[in-house]
């Protein structure tokens, strides 16, 4: 019996089902790039229900990627920041909470529409929740201290809110446009760790219905509302 794509995270089982069913429904090879795929614990369980997915990881960090490369052993991982790779062109680009920690996302961005093919799809989401005004105290100071390291130039722990109006300035900028844009994870995200195992599979799935239904009210986001949808996400296309 088939494992979850993903636990915990409703924008990202979101999105790998939306990969799933692309991959499902090609008949020859589906070729992902995954911009900052950390230790590759997102694409484990696609990998093994989709044979004819060929899977291309880049992330910065030498640990996660030897890690990745362990956990994903028949996948290419490239240990490299993401700004200049350029890869064959795929049919799904994917960015799974990377962005807020991405320095120069103009460029970032601009990787994400070269490694594109013209009919493919960036996955995009980011965290938002982590900037709001009731935020821990210490992931506040830890997002400021790592917006200084950056100035000095180190990159590795930087993490600063996404803003919904320099997103769309910045998608637009690289070639893409939005396709879609929903919210995800609300507060039920913390109810996930209380429930008992075996019933997290079904809790899964109650909670992602939920959130696709407050999808269709209407709701006009803004970055005021991050505390209540703590991660945005996107479908992208070229433009």
């Amino acid at each position: 019996m088939p494992g979850p794509l993903a636990v915990g995270n409703t924008a990202k089982l979101y999105c790998l089902r939306l990969i799933d069913r692309a991959a499902a429904e090609t008949s020859g090879d589906f070729r992902i790039v995954d911009l900052g795929c950390g230790t590759g614990a997102n694409f484990v369980e696609l990998l093994r229900r989709r044979p004819n997915v060929t899977y291309v990881g880049v992330e910065p960090s030498r640990r996660a990627a030897e890690e990745a490369r362990r956990r994903l052993p028949g996948a290419q991982i490239v240990n490299a920041p993401a700004y200049d790779v350029r890869l064959d062109p795929a049919q799904a680009v994917v960015s799974f909470s990377v962005l807020e920690h991405v320095v120069q996302r103009a460029r970032y961005l601009e990787a994400a529409r070269a490694n594109l093919r013209p009919d493919g799809r960036v996955y995009l989401n980011y965290d938002s929740g982590h900037f709001v005004a009731d935020a821990d105290l210490r992931e506040r100071a830890k997002a400021l201290a790592s917006q200084v390291l950056a100035r000095l130039g180190s990159e590795s722990r930087y993490r600063a809110r996404v803003r919904e109006e320099d997103f769309a300035s910045l998608v637009a900028a690289a070639g893409l446009r939005i396709a879609e844009a929903k919210v995800f994870n609300t507060d039920l995200k913390r109810l996930y760790p209380l429930v008992t195992e075996e019933r997290r599979a079904a809790f899964m799935e109650r909670w992602l219905a939920f959130e696709l239904e407050l999808n269709e009210l209407g709701i006009d986001y803004r970055d005021e509302l991050a505390s209540i949808f703590r991660t945005r996400n996107f479908v992208l296309e070229a433009d």
